[in-house]
């Protein structure tokens, strides 16, 4: 009798369903978890999502659950301050960074869409690095809450999460002249935006003194340098 892989994987994955769906069904009655924090099953089962093959709807579908689970968590989050939602976050998170390697390996699309009617075609590898920049963003920031804010009473710690931003983006940026492709350039300028509002907006207004000059030195600098670290990286495209 020959094996049916695909068979095989629709059992498995619908078994894996069933058992995170009782998860959340006893732990909010018998564990008395708040009904909240079914957000942290459903991003599990979207990360086992994106263990499917990325082929027809899928390649559209996946990407999308990703980003509702992470938006979803995030929320919750923002609204409860509960950590273990941070983990809500962070398996989408996971998922969209398996799902941006295998569209990269797949290599089916172009990388670089040269008239308006490719766009749409990048839809899914836009909202994949979308769903892993900003989810990295609510990581972060949920992570600097818990382990600074609540913590660390010198000023000083808002630096942290400022300049992780401001990494984070310009790693993206360069990695995404590694790959030729826009989307992870596009979730760069996304993350440094969350990172400039935040120095013009809440740090200037929070932070006096030298920690205020330091900040916006800080962050102007690594700008320029990562606009002198594209410069050379764009230059051999452009001879």
């Amino acid at each position: 009798m020959h094996a049916t892989p695909s068979l095989d994987s629709r059992v498995l994955t619908v078994a894996g369903f069933g058992l995170l769906v009782l998860a959340a069904v006893f732990g909010w009655r018998e564990l008395e978890f708040e009904g909240v924090l079914i957000a942290v099953v459903g991003s599990g089962a979207a990360l086992l999502f994106s263990f499917q093959r990325l082929d027809g709807a899928m390649r559209w579908l996946t990407p999308a659950v990703l980003a509702v689970a992470a938006l979803v968590s995030a929320v919750a989050w923002l609204a409860f301050k509960l950590p273990l939602l941070l983990l809500g976050v962070a398996l989408p998170v996971i998922g969209a960074a398996w799902v941006a390697l295998r569209l990269t390996r797949s290599g089916s699309l172009p990388s670089l869409p040269s008239t308006t009617k490719e766009l749409p075609l990048r839809l899914p590898e836009f909202l994949t690095w979308q769903t892993l920049g900003l989810g990295l963003v609510a990581l972060t920031g949920g992570a600097y809450f818990h382990l600074l804010t609540l913590q660390v009473e010198d000023l000083a710690r808002r630096l942290v999460l400022t300049l992780v931003w401001t990494l984070l983006g310009l790693a993206a940026l360069f990695f995404s002249r590694k790959l030729s492709d826009t989307a992870p350039r596009d979730a760069g300028f996304v993350v440094l935006a969350c990172a400039i509002a935040k120095v013009v907006l809440y740090d200037t207004t929070h932070l006096f003194g030298g920690l205020r000059v330091g900040v916006l030195f800080a962050v102007g600098a690594l700008l320029l340098l990562g606009a002198r670290v594209l410069k050379r990286l764009d230059a051999p495209e452009a001879s």
